[in-house]
């Protein structure tokens, strides 16, 4: 099942749903535990799509692909930021740089939808505290004074965490492809089975020190680059995508215009 938010037309109120064949029905019964098809309520074309949750939090992985900058044999575990739920934005929503005198760029990540309180769990069990996955873009913009591009100034701006454009709970994570299109051109190219951490390793350890609520998502890690370091220019559009997921498409603009 896919899982959206969305606004329908003449409506502020978001509204959860499902979506089938391009089709978006009524989503009946708790998402977290069971739940339904409803009824028909209109084509896919003619909703608005939201960001399909609101987490408490984001916790992203950095560094989880040998071809990334700063990989080093080695490391002993993920490299690790959290963002807080203000970073969230919607598939669509145009995306500002409240730093416009500094580069910035994004990252194209599988994302995985926390379904229940995860603490100390075993990697056995992890596929039970899932609900599903989505895509990410971890926008980030270069720091001031050298200051590592981890920290919350270049990570944690507003709009900075684009998820969506569905939550789809049968989707299988294991070896999917993952790509940044920038203007129309791959930029960046990887496999999930390419992640130094796969998905139920980070899930487990991630619980044995935090607490993972309900919504929360969890960001892999984005692939290497195919062109060499490519930079967001303002009017850009960016899209993550993941093959036989979805695509999340934003466009992204300078705070000085």
């Amino acid at each position: 099942m896919k899982i959206i938010r969305y606004l329908s037309e003449n409506s502020t109120v978001a509204q959860t749903g499902c979506v089938e064949n391009e089709k978006v029905y009524d989503l009946l019964g708790d998402p977290l535990s069971e739940m339904q098809v409803g009824q028909f309520v209109a084509l896919l074309s003619e909703v608005k799509l939201l960001a399909p949750c609101t987490p408490r939090k984001i916790i992203a992985m950095a560094i989880n692909f040998s071809g990334i900058d700063g990989f080093s044999k080695d490391m002993s575990e993920p490299l690790v930021f959290i963002m807080p739920e203000t970073c969230v934005c919607s598939p669509g929503k145009t995306v500002v740089n409240p730093f416009p005198g500094l580069p910035w760029w994004g990252e194209a990540e599988l994302a995985v939808v926390i379904k229940k309180r995860a603490r100390n769990v075993s990697l056995e069990k992890v596929g039970e505290y899932v609900l599903g996955f989505t895509i990410g873009n971890d926008v980030t913009v270069d720091n001031v004074e050298g200051r590592d591009h981890h920290l919350a100034r270049s990570k944690c701006p507003d709009n900075f965490c684009p998820i969506g454009p569905w939550i789809d709970t049968e989707f299988d994570a294991s070896d999917c492809v993952i790509e940044a299109v920038q203007n129309g051109e791959i930029i960046r190219r990887g496999r999930s089975s390419e992640q130094i951490w796969q998905w139920p390793e980070i899930i487990a350890w991630l619980s044995t020190w935090i607490t993972l609520n309900p919504w929360d998502v969890v960001l892999t890690g984005n692939p290497p680059d195919t062109v060499g370091m490519r930079f967001l220019g303002s009017n850009d559009t960016y899209t993550a995508r993941i093959v036989g997921l979805g695509e999340l498409t934003n466009k992204f603009i300078s705070g000085n215009q």
